[in-house]
């Protein structure tokens, strides 16, 4: 991803957009585009990495969500419409995730002990291991992104980004998302 004279161009035009659309303060959307811009570069460093202990972001997501429940006693698992939710992602989504974590091994379905139609999903021993071995290097790699911050910063970045969600919750309890599909579905 190297940046070249097109590439300029294009971001250029992309910042020219709200004032060319008489948008009076474009303030919010180069926020918005920086921070979106941001995330989905970190994103494609931290699965670039993953690729290596075969995994990807969104898979590594569902395995720790996964860990994350059996550390709070939850040995049944979990069941794939709460995975979803949990995760912001399509039950398509997570249900193709899901299939190639079973193909590996990571994960299994287990019959849910109430209604014998639905079942849970709960981490292998493999699965677990894997988590264990991957998460230091998962971890480093993320410290080292943001080590480029100094400590004051990150401290910053972390009150602005929790203000900013505070922000958000506060629309989206303003809205009636019993129908809202995301822009995966």
């Amino acid at each position: 991803m190297r940046t070249n004279v097109a590439e300029t161009k294009r971001e250029k035009a992309w910042q020219d957009l709200p004032l060319a659309q008489d948008v009076e303060n474009p303030q919010g959307f180069a926020l918005m585009r920086a921070l979106m811009s941001s995330a989905h570069l970190l994103e494609v460093v931290a699965d670039h990495s993953l690729q290596a202990k075969g995994l990807s972001l969104p898979r590594m997501r569902l395995l720790l969500r996964l860990f994350a429940e059996e550390q709070h006693g939850s040995k049944e698992g979990v069941s794939p419409s709460a995975l979803s939710q949990h995760q912001h992602i399509s039950k398509n989504t997570v249900s193709s995730l899901l299939g190639s974590l079973e193909e590996q091994g990571l994960i299994e379905r287990a019959l849910c002990n109430e209604d014998k139609r639905s079942f849970k999903i709960r981490l292998t021993r493999t699965g677990r291991e894997l988590i264990r071995a991957a998460l230091p290097a998962h971890n480093t790699l993320i410290a080292e992104t943001f080590a480029a911050l100094s400590a004051e910063d990150q401290k910053i970045l972390f009150k602005v980004l929790s203000k900013l969600r505070e922000s958000l919750m506060r629309q989206i309890e303003k809205i009636d998302l019993s129908s809202y599909k995301t822009s995966a579905e």
